[in-house]
């Protein structure tokens, strides 16, 4: 159940806009809370530079049009929480940067940061608020809080997430306004009576239909298959609950071609849902008792096996050569990150050392004359910007020696470096794909190990007392 919130980032009391805007950029990709900054993605920008592109445009915006202001805002930051459990980290990232780029109609630069530190999964989303033409600002205005929510909501159902049906006008937490006791959805039912049936291995498709229907669901078949479980108003579709429960991926299941993941394990099920399982296990035992007593029996052995099976579908031979594969391949993504960081550090002092020669050339003529006035303060308040330039001109030839290459050589050695950052990204983008299926693996993995029936005598126990 997706909430948001926006916040302007103004320049604070007491400290300059880089500071403001790295402090914040620094916390949302806290390598504690983003999986050690994989799950840290952007637009029109780098992550590690994100502070200092903000500013660039900044600077080229106030140049282009002479405007600015006390209360400036540079950038603006978005929060988009999750309901626990639903949805995955990689998965909350992709949504993110979505309704990033929804917001600003990628016009804007932004860095998207999914945070796994606290129950529930969340995204940070900063962007600036110069567009990259540097001619115009976003503007936040009155409505534009429940223009990102709606937008927020459009994307949710579009990847079947939950959204607050009937938000008040005041802002609430989401534990406060959901409450400890969350209403089970009829998907959420008919999702976990699938689950419960295939674990009887029924012999077909069929079959499976059948056994829904003898569990109380009405059946409408056509073009794609709708069924109203128990107590719902209307049918749902099953391709729409999701790509585990499509009549496709079902079939693949009862032909022994595929592990079904269930969408939650029963490890994770709410009280209302563990009084549905029990009510529903007696009615798959008063019409298949046999059946029942043969599933009870197996019901905790199953996750291991399928789980077995899943990690040799991806050619992987066990949970431990999976960790082992996805930790060696962090560690070589580290390494690549280290060699690009050490790359455009590198470009960025040949940029200084050109911008360095150039201005020490052109402002030379103008130094000489303001040494010369005896450092004149009328001299320095009509030539105030050569000056400067010459100034930082030389500090950067002092630090080198007194020597720098040619601006030749130097424009050769960026380029050089240009293309092999370059070619290090499209290394590393394959690499964080490959890192991110493993790790959606590890998931399902654990999701099928989890998927372990409560013990019986406990929530019947807990059913009547709770009547």
């Amino acid at each position: 159940m997706a909430t948001t919130r926006i916040m302007s980032i103004h320049i604070g009391k007491g400290k300059t806009a880089k500071q403001c805007i790295t402090e914040r950029l620094d916390y949302i990709m806290n390598p504690e809370k983003t999986d050690g900054g994989m799950l840290v993605s952007s637009f029109a920008c780098a992550p590690p530079t994100a502070a200092d592109e903000f500013l660039l445009y900044r600077s080229e915006y106030q140049t282009n049009t002479g405007r600015s202001s006390a209360n400036e805002v540079i950038a603006y930051h978005i929060r988009q929480a999750f309901k626990p459990g639903e949805i995955t980290p990689e998965e909350a990232n992709a949504v993110g940067r979505e309704l990033a780029g929804r917001i600003t109609e990628n016009r804007h630069a932004y860095v998207v940061a999914t945070h796994i530190d606290k129950q529930h999964v969340h995204n940070h989303i900063i962007f600036c608020s110069t567009d990259l033409e540097c001619r115009h600002k976003f503007r936040d205005a009155k409505r534009s809080g429940k223009d990102i929510a709606q937008i927020s909501d459009e994307i949710c159902r579009k990847h079947e997430l939950s959204i607050i049906q009937n938000p008040r006008e005041k802002s609430l937490t989401h534990d406060k306004w959901q409450g400890n006791q969350r209403k089970t959805t009829h998907r959420d039912t008919l999702r976990m009576m699938i689950d419960a049936v295939l674990r009887l291995e029924p012999d077909g498709f069929d079959a499976l239909m059948q056994m829904l229907k003898d569990a109380g669901c009405l059946i409408r078949r056509g073009s794609r298959v709708s069924i109203r479980p128990p107590g719902g108003e209307r049918f749902i579709r099953l391709d729409s609950l999701g790509p585990e429960y499509d009549e496709q991926s079902l079939c693949r299941v009862l032909a022994g071609d595929h592990v079904h993941i269930p969408r939650i394990p029963r490890s994770d099920y709410t009280r209302d849902q563990v009084k549905q399982l029990i009510d529903l296990e007696k009615r798959l035992l008063a019409g298949k008792g046999k059946g029942y007593e043969v599933w009870a029996q197996r019901h905790n052995l199953d996750a291991k096996a399928q789980s077995v099976i899943f990690l040799k579908e991806n050619n992987i031979g066990s949970m431990d050569e999976l960790e082992k594969r996805i930790q060696t391949l962090l560690a070589e993504k580290s390494r690549m990150n280290a060699s690009i960081r050490e790359k455009r550090n590198r470009m960025k002092e040949i940029n200084e050392q050109r911008r360095a020669i150039r201005d020490y050339s052109r402002t030379k003529e103008i130094y000489t004359q303001y040494r010369e006035s005896g450092w004149s303060s009328e001299f320095y308040a009509d030539h105030r910007e050569e000056i400067e330039k010459h100034k930082k001109a030389q500090a950067v030839y002092t630090r080198c020696g007194g020597n720098l290459p040619a601006l030749k050589e130097l424009t050769a050695d960026y380029s050089d470096l240009r293309n092999q950052v370059s070619g290090e990204k499209a290394s590393l983008d394959k690499l964080k794909q490959e890192i991110t299926n493993l790790k959606h693996v590890r998931h399902n993995c654990n999701l099928i190990m989890r998927d372990t029936a409560p013990e019986r005598r406990k929530q019947q126990r807990t059913y009547h007392e709770d009547r």
